[in-house]
């Protein structure tokens, strides 16, 4: 039998206390992990419904969702798409062929029903191609004329579809947006985009012819108020005093003929931001 010294007990235990300490300090530094919380994002469901003007569904329209998170979807029969999101804000862009491109900027709540209802504008058909010419005559010989001063020039030939240029060229959330398509020695074609209006104003030196593409609005000649809806024509001579409101959610889209103005130094440029 081996019986151990009291100096040699006091020192076993000295020793043991010190583990038992040090286990309880250790311990609690595990406790304190974080825990990734398992539960998943909460989710809202958007309900979209897309129509025309008639108030027919629209089946197959593309949407795009950018924001908080990023989605597609595409309508059904019913012009019905549900897309689920967090809560948060977004942008939305509808796109089907033969209408104009539209984007409508929301903002989803946390656990409230979210609904959006737009109606979408049909792009007008591209214009048929122009018949081919008949044959010149053959002219007689005759002497050249003398020189004159040089005519002004003329752009080359254009043919544009108005739904993809568009499509392509979209305003965006510019307050205007002006191209020039195409110009002759005494007329210049140019596609104008507004979300803003355009400010009274005069062409002394030319006229302007004004097509409505899309979109809503009025134009104010003199005193005289008119209204501008898709297909509208609206004439304007010279030197007669002008402005161009837009109505509605959606950019006021027009072909505009500046009748006796030649081509311009650019004649396919774009630019944004105000214009005469």
């Amino acid at each position: 039998m081996v019986i151990a010294s009291s100096a040699s007990m006091s020192k076993t235990s000295g020793y043991t206390g010190a583990i038992v300490v040090a286990s309880v300090l250790v311990t609690p530094a595990h406790a304190q992990t974080p825990v990734p919380d398992p539960r998943p994002r909460p989710t809202v469901s958007l309900q979209i419904v897309v129509n025309d003007h008639s108030g027919t569904a629209l089946e197959g329209v593309g949407i795009g969702v950018s924001g908080t998170e990023s989605r597609r979807a595409s309508t059904d029969a019913r012009g019905l798409a549900i897309v689920p999101v967090p809560p948060g804000t977004y942008r939305l862009r509808f796109e089907r062929e033969r209408f104009i491109t539209l984007e409508r900027d929301v903002t989803i709540g946390r656990g409230q029903p979210a609904k959006v209802m737009v109606a979408l504008d049909a792009a007008l058909p591209p214009p048929p191609s122009p018949p081919a010419p008949a044959p010149a005559a053959v002219p007689l010989a005759t002497p050249e004329p003398a020189p004159t001063a040089a005519a002004a020039a003329g752009g080359p030939p254009i043919h544009v579809s108005i739904p993809e240029f568009l499509d392509k060229n979209f305003i965006g959330r510019d307050p205007l947006k002006e191209s020039v398509l195409g110009c002759t020695a005494g007329a210049t074609t140019r596609v104008l985009q507004l979300r803003d209006s355009l400010a009274l104003h005069t062409h002394a030196d030319v006229d302007e012819i004004l097509y409505v593409v899309a979109g809503d609005g009025v134009v104010r000649v003199r005193d005289e108020t008119m209204m501008l809806a898709p297909g509208s024509l609206t004439v304007i001579p010279r030197g007669l005093p002008h402005a161009t409101e837009r109505r509605g959610r959606n950019p006021l889209i027009v072909l505009s003929t500046l009748a006796g103005a030649a081509c311009p130094a650019a004649p396919r440029a774009e630019t944004s931001g105000s214009s005469r």
